[in-house]
């Protein structure tokens, strides 16, 4: 396991503040900035950042081989261990760190890794901030698009929904009545693509949904910006969205006579395949999602939008889609009994997200932004659940600013007041 540390501000037996590393590559720089970072400076504390298995520089093997027979190694259980390993090691190591108090930090999975570690190892671990994690682990996340619409009828107003509903319809009809040679040329398509392909249909619009829903997890600041160029286009709303799709997708074209944009099934496998390039980490993430958490982004479910009474991204991209894909990406035995096998595992084990707190992470305190659309797979109830208005997915990471909001910097504070209180010598 690789790791970064700052022990600048350190005195024997203060507190370590360890930041797990998710499914991306580890940098230094979270260490000398940041809520964690002020924290340490305030309690005398070690910083630690630690590089989750697969990802990063942290392989198990030489020439970053991902077999499916090597990724057998890969899963959480073993990346929890790495963890608890980690911390008995440097305790070991240093005499200044041997009555050393533990609190872990971590955003999205990480986030759910320092929270599911006071399950496995409550010895080792004195207190969490976990920042926008997900507890439940669940295939059809149908609710995930659900939550993006949500977002930008909240941010805007119902009229940016409904045209880009009644956009995505149009799109829909295309494809039925196979009138889509106008709309491939117009989004420069590679040619490559089959639109009366089914697998290459639903990629097409998964496309299309990635695009709304990243902006709104990582971007949502811009989603007004996002509504406002939507409705600015005039003419009917089904050519408005096709408008605004042609001018995000052929940007790169004026830079690039020969690019195109793959929108095709096999695109998406050639991010997962062995042959593909692991620096990103895309083919080990999504082996942990189609093995042990799903968390598959769909539309296909049929469920209808309880706070819209209708579903703004339709229902072309369906659990089945991924199904493939997983199939594709590891083999048969990678199938969706083993998945659900591999959920109900985990939901029996770590307990999903709907748990009394005074018996299970106790010693947890939970963070989301109000406009993140993994929440609905978090903690939001208790007195040690946080939701913060007006902010996406873990945008509390950084140090109290005054440009931010006054109830972020109120949930920072409390975030501080919560670990200050594990790390006190008694």
């Amino acid at each position: 396991m690789r790791y970064f540390r700052n022990a600048k501000y350190h005195e024997p037996q203060g507190p370590m503040y360890i930041f797990l590393g998710g499914e991306w590559t580890i940098t230094p720089g979270l260490l000398s900035t940041g809520l964690t970072h002020d924290m340490a400076v305030e309690n005398a504390g070690i910083l630690f950042y630690t590089e989750h298995r697969y990802y990063g520089q942290s392989w198990p093997f030489e020439n970053n081989n991902l077999t499916v027979k090597n990724l057998k190694y890969l899963s959480l259980h073993q990346a929890l261990a790495d963890v608890a390993h980690f911390i008995r090691y440097q305790k070991a190591q240093s005499a200044d760190l041997t009555h050393s108090k533990v609190i872990l930090i971590g955003g999205s999975y990480s986030g759910s890794m320092a929270a599911w570690m006071t399950h496995l190892y409550p010895e080792l671990v004195t207190a969490v901030w976990a920042s926008s994690a997900p507890l439940l682990a669940k295939a059809d996340f149908y609710e995930y698009m659900q939550r993006v619409e949500n977002t930008l009828t909240q941010s805007y107003g119902s009229n940016c929904t409904r045209r880009l509903e009644r956009g995505l319809e149009h799109l829909v009809d295309l494809f039925n009545g196979n009138k889509t040679r106008d709309l491939l040329r117009r989004l420069n398509v590679c040619p490559n693509f089959n639109a009366s392909d089914s697998l290459d249909r639903i990629a097409f619009f998964s496309g299309i949904n990635n695009y709304f829903a990243w902006i709104t997890q990582s971007y949502s600041t811009y989603l007004p910006q996002l509504c406002e160029t939507l409705l600015s286009q005039h003419s009917s709303d089904a050519e408005s969205l096709l408008t605004f799709l042609e001018l995000l997708y052929t940007l790169d074209q004026r830079w690039n006579a020969y690019y195109c944009q793959d929108f095709s099934y096999n695109s998406m496998l050639q991010l997962y395949n062995e042959s593909s390039d692991h620096s990103s980490g895309s083919r080990a993430w999504f082996y942990q999602t189609c093995s042990q958490f799903g968390w598959f982004t769909t539309t296909g479910s049929g469920a209808i939008n309880t706070t819209s009474g209708h579903s703004t991204f339709g229902s072309e991209v369906s659990l089945w889609y991924f199904e493939q894909l997983c199939r594709d990406a590891f083999g048969p035995e990678q199938s969706p009994a083993t998945l659900a096998l591999g959920i109900a595992q985990m939901n029996s084990e770590f307990g999903g997200h709907d748990f009394d707190q005074s018996l299970r992470y106790r010693h947890v305190l939970f963070t989301h932004g109000e406009l993140d659309p993994w929440r609905v797979l978090g903690c939001e109830q208790g007195r040690q659940a946080l939701v913060i208005p007006g902010y996406s997915h873990v945008e509390d990471l950084a140090s109290i600013n005054v440009q931010d909001s006054v109830p972020m910097n109120l949930a920072k504070l409390r975030v501080m007041s919560f670990l200050r209180r594990h790390t006190e010598v008694i």
